[in-house]
């Protein structure tokens, strides 16, 4: 098994992972806490010792400088002795004079550990203290050269005079490593409790905290299940819960809406493919069942079907384009010169409707625009289309042209307005729908004109909009496009046509 098979990694679920994650934080906060306690407590005690050896050299050196007999210098360190603080003179050779000690299980310790090695070290470091220890427990040790005794006698090993030359001032740490090692124990059990009663209050609080999350995902399982009427029941909306509560139901919704418009779109694909099929299945039966015996009838079947197989080849490749659009592809960028292509449009639009007084407006100048040339080109035909195919004979239609500015981005604005009578406010937020049929009188449009333009509009990054005219009757399409900065890279036409005849709504 290898090394990253043996580690076990961390919960999957959200409940596991967030109370690792607190218990994490929390032990950290806890460990650090107590370290720094402990630290703290500790450097105090080392200042405090340091503080009573300075303290008790500066008696002894006192006491060797007002007492010159060696018994009474004795009997003055032995009061200044205890468990605690120690004081023994050293001669000038180096030696210990201190006496054997009574009933002084620290002295006597303290005693066996100070060997002539230890005692030379503190003389080399006068004032520098050390942690010795002893059998009895750890002392604090320095050495301190007496200033005011330097006369002065004491009794050395053998009982012979030596002159005082210095003083090991010693204290005891026991009590010390007594209170550092309680205070860790202590704080060990009450991290440890403390974490115990932190994974119990968590589990409880995360339990209560995730309830909503679980009734979200047993709803989203229901929905998935096929009862797409349910939904998720919303909490507060200031809560994280019941955002995501009201987003999956916004989702949940919003693919309903899908689901539906694919439905309508195959309805309505099926719809439109119907009479064709049928024109063409009847006039093949007839031939078939010898009823196109006359040449002249033959020809006028002929004609039928080749017109509705054209009509179904151009729905499916108005159907091809928009799936196209709805890749979300970007489009061809090359300069485009949208004054040249709005003029041909609009001549083609003269000559197929010549009853029509078809007007073109260009304050646009040298309007270019970045894209797709085809697509564009589809774009105004079939607004043109649109509005020439759902107004009365006659109606005049307007095209106009112009470039604006639009916080600092030039922007091109393409407008297409008619006269006629105008498009009725229950069509209005389904106009741009695929196969929406606004006209009650069904023409030779199938519906995808507008739709196919806004998805080239979009691909674009414009806008298209219907606004009303300033007059008050008639209809307005509004297209804004960014415009490509001063046709700087030379902008020019594109001869390709697009794709056929411009379907409209």
């Amino acid at each position: 098994m290898s090394a990253a098979r043996g580690l076990r990694p961390l919960p999957r679920t959200l409940r596991g992972r967030l109370l690792v994650g607190v218990l994490v934080l929390v032990t950290a906060g806890l460990v650090g806490s107590d370290v720094a306690t402990y630290a703290l407590l500790r450097s105090y005690f080392d200042a405090r010792t340091e503080r009573q050896l300075a303290r008790t050299a500066d008696r002894v050196d006192q006491a060797l400088a007002n007492r010159r007999d060696v018994r009474a210098i004795d009997q003055t360190l032995r009061l200044l002795a205890g468990n605690r603080v120690q004081a023994l003179l050293v001669d000038g050779a180096g030696r210990l004079t201190a006496s054997p000690p009574a009933a002084d299980p620290g002295r006597g310790a303290l005693l066996a550990a100070l060997d002539p090695g230890t005692v030379a070290r503190l003389r080399r470091r006068p004032g520098r203290s050390e942690r010795l220890a002893t059998s009895w427990g750890s002392f604090r040790v320095a050495y301190r050269p007496v200033a005011r005794a330097a006369t002065g006698t004491g009794t050395g090993a053998a009982g012979a005079v030596a002159p005082v030359a210095g003083v090991v001032v010693a204290v005891s740490l026991r009590e010390d490593d007594e209170t550092l090692h309680h205070l860790a124990v202590t704080t060990a059990l009450v991290t440890a409790v403390a974490l115990l009663a932190l994974v119990l209050l968590a589990l409880g609080v995360l339990a209560v905290g995730l309830r909503p999350l679980r009734r979200m995902a047993a709803t989203a399982g229901a929905i998935a299940g096929g009862d797409r009427a349910r939904r998720i029941e919303p909490g507060h909306p200031d809560t994280e819960t019941g955002r995501l509560a009201v987003a999956l139901n916004d989702a949940f919704d919003q693919q309903v809406l899908a689901e539906e418009r694919l439905r309508r779109f195959v309805a309505d694909v099926s719809h439109e493919l119907r009479t064709p099929l049928t024109t063409i299945g009847g006039w093949a039966d007839l031939y078939f069942q010898g009823g196109l015996a006359d040449p002249a009838a033959t020809a006028t079947a002929m004609s039928r079907i080749a017109d509705e197989a054209a009509g179904m080849r151009s729905l499916v490749e108005e159907l091809l384009l928009l799936a196209d659009l709805d890749q979300q592809r970007p489009p061809a960028t090359e300069p485009v010169a949208l004054s040249a292509l709005v003029a041909e449009v609009v001549a083609d639009a003269r000559v197929i409707a010549p009853d029509r007084d078809v007007t073109l407006a260009d304050r646009g100048g040298q309007a270019v625009v970045v894209g797709d040339a085809a697509r564009l080109r589809q774009l105004v035909r079939n607004l043109l289309a649109n509005a020439i195919q759902h107004t009365p004979p006659g109606t005049p239609v307007h095209v106009r042209l112009a470039v604006h500015d639009d916080g600092g981005t030039p922007r091109v604005t393409l407008t297409v307005a008619d006269e006629g009578p105008g498009v009725p406010p229950a069509a209005r937020p389904h106009l741009f729908e695929r196969f929406y049929q606004g006209s009650p009188v069904r023409r030779r449009g199938k519906g995808l004109g507008l739709a196919i333009a806004r998805a080239v509009v979009e691909a674009h990054g414009g806008v298209i909009e219907l606004r009303d005219p300033p007059g008050g009757t008639g209809s307005e399409f509004v297209v804004t496009i960014p415009a490509s900065p001063a046709g700087r890279d030379g902008p020019h036409l594109s001869r390709s046509s697009g794709t056929g005849p411009a379907s409209s709504t």
